[in-house]
């Protein structure tokens, strides 16, 4: 076992213990009930010293050239690959991922890093505009924003995280991380790697705790930026918050409501394993998880019942078994077996066919383990709770579709837009959808939880604000300066007055 031991928040290049506590977090294993968690205190004082060090940590790491940030993140990156396994056992220990997920996590973590690295930044770009207006030459350059707070989620903490913080980085600002409440000892782990890899004090700060700490760092007065990856309720509030500070950047990313649409001409056996990892990665907690499919009505029998028998074979259990491996481990916590188990009660209520019905699991040690679910909908119905409502857990819906118009209007029936995928041969098909489709991501024969960072990330709707990330994120990391230029003793045809005032001006 490996060891789990609090160093204190990552405050100015140096970790800082606190010493009294406004409350503890707890590093605890999903999966082992029995095991006794460690404790990560949290100060609500700590939230105004990271800042602080973000603030001076700002002039500096701002100043220095782009091959000096792109040499200390390349150094970060190579720690980040030495601490590989303790990385991956955090992840497995904290969220419940089983250990070969959460190794290609770290694996796609790595890859995040290489692929902005490559990309390089924005401050080092400059465009130069042939007359911007007449005589007169323009000159656009890029800038950091200043101090950026990063907030990320729970159930892909280290892709999450790094998807953010790196090019918040790699482009000259200060960062300061808020990881997710259940993973305390990961997003320590993190500041340590930034710490073994030497960045300069103050550039990325670490702090931990709840939701409290994460407001009080998203409203700070002296941050400029938010990047925040979390649930619908929590970016209204945070919108809310930043009302009267509407100069600052907010960069959201939520959750959706995704959908997979299989058509009948799709590639049976690929299309089924697609959709069991779209279903049950990470027990199915993802953002991008596929919580409807959408069968046209030919196809429809044949794939719920192998898609029932596939689900009834999930291997279910303990994370941290390499002996033994499993497909799914444990939710994250009691709140998500609850509502999991709340919106099948749901489900069944609203007049949906039960065809497996997720419970809890009994396992030694004890965990938060479930079955997985599948329900049947008898008709697509926009005021339905179970059918809209974005909740967390191995579910799935299905309906049975009789056209393609009909599979877009059941889509797009959600108040989210993350992500949609479609099985099928047929491009024209697949463009029909993808136009129509209310998303942000829209995938061909493809799981709707892979995604790439060489491509723009975001939502619409309630998953998003506009503003992707991934190949988009230089753009959300840095602001624009016009400038028109011109050099000392030319002259130009822009500098005009009325010709009745040419001799007050000489």
């Amino acid at each position: 076992m490996m060891e789990r031991k609090y160093l204190g928040s990552y405050l100015g290049g140096h970790f800082v213990p606190v010493t009294d506590p406004h409350g503890v977090l707890f590093s605890l294993n999903p999966g082992n009930l029995d095991e006794k968690p460690v404790e990560f205190p949290f100060s609500n004082p700590h939230v105004d010293a990271a800042v602080q060090h973000a603030r001076r940590g700002f002039k500096i790491w701002k100043r220095i050239s782009v091959q000096e940030r792109f040499s200390a993140l390349k150094k970060y990156r190579e720690v980040l690959a030495q601490k590989r396994e303790f990385l991956a056992f955090c992840d497995s220990f904290e969220i419940g991922k089983p250990l070969w997920e959460s190794r290609q996590e770290v694996t796609d973590c790595l890859a995040l890093i290489d692929h902005f690295l490559q990309t390089g930044s924005h401050t080092s770009l400059e465009t130069t505009v042939s007359e911007a207006k007449a005589g007169i030459d323009g000159k656009i350059r890029y800038f950091p924003i200043g101090v950026i707070a990063v907030v990320s989620q729970s159930v892909l903490p280290l892709v999450s995280s790094h998807s953010l913080f790196i090019p918040a980085l790699l482009n000259g600002n200060s960062v300061i991380l808020k990881t997710s409440k259940h993973a305390p000892a990961l997003g320590q782990a993190i500041a340590q790697c930034i710490h073994e890899a030497g960045l300069p004090a103050g550039c990325f700060n670490f702090i931990q705790g709840p939701g409290d700490i994460s407001r009080r760092l998203t409203g700070h007065s002296e941050v400029d930026g938010v990047l925040f990856t979390g649930t619908p309720e929590t970016s209204v509030a945070i919108k809310k918050q930043l009302l009267n500070d509407y100069w600052k950047l907010q960069v959201i990313q939520s959750g959706g409501k995704n959908a997979s649409v299989v058509w009948n001409d799709c590639h049976y056996e690929s299309t089924l394993k697609s959709l069991l990892l779209s279903a049950l990665s990470t027990s199915g907690q993802r953002y991008s998880t596929t919580s409807r499919i959408l069968v046209h009505k030919d196809l429809y029998p044949r794939l719920l019942a192998d898609f029932h028998q596939m689900f009834k074979k999930c291997p279910i259990g303990d994370a941290l078994n390499e002996k033994s491996p499993n497909f799914m481990g444990p939710l994250v916590c009691e709140k998500s077996v609850d509502d999991y188990l709340r919106y099948q009660g749901i489900a069944v209520r609203e007049g949906c066919e039960e065809v497996m019905r997720g419970k809890p699991l009994e396992r030694s040690p004890r965990g938060y383990y479930v079955s997985p679910s599948i329900y049947a909908v008898p008709q697509a119905d926009p005021k339905s709770v179970y059918q809209t409502a974005e909740f967390f857990g191995p579910q799935v819906a299905f309906y049975s579709v009789t056209d393609l118009d009909e599979a877009i209007e059941i889509t797009n029936q959600t108040q989210f837009g993350l992500v949609a995928s479609f099985y099928s041969a047929s491009a024209s098909s697949y463009e029909h959808f993808s136009s129509e489709a209310k998303v942000g991501i829209c995938h061909w024969n493809v799981p709707t939880t892979l995604s790439s960072y060489k491509l723009p990330l975001g939502g619409l709707l309630k998953s998003g604000n506009l503003r992707p990330m991934g190949s988009f994120s230089s753009y959300q990391c840095t602001y624009p300066m016009s400038s028109l230029v011109l050099p000392v003793g030319s002259e130009s045809s822009g500098l005009v007055f009325p010709e009745s005032l040419t001799n007050w001006v000489g």
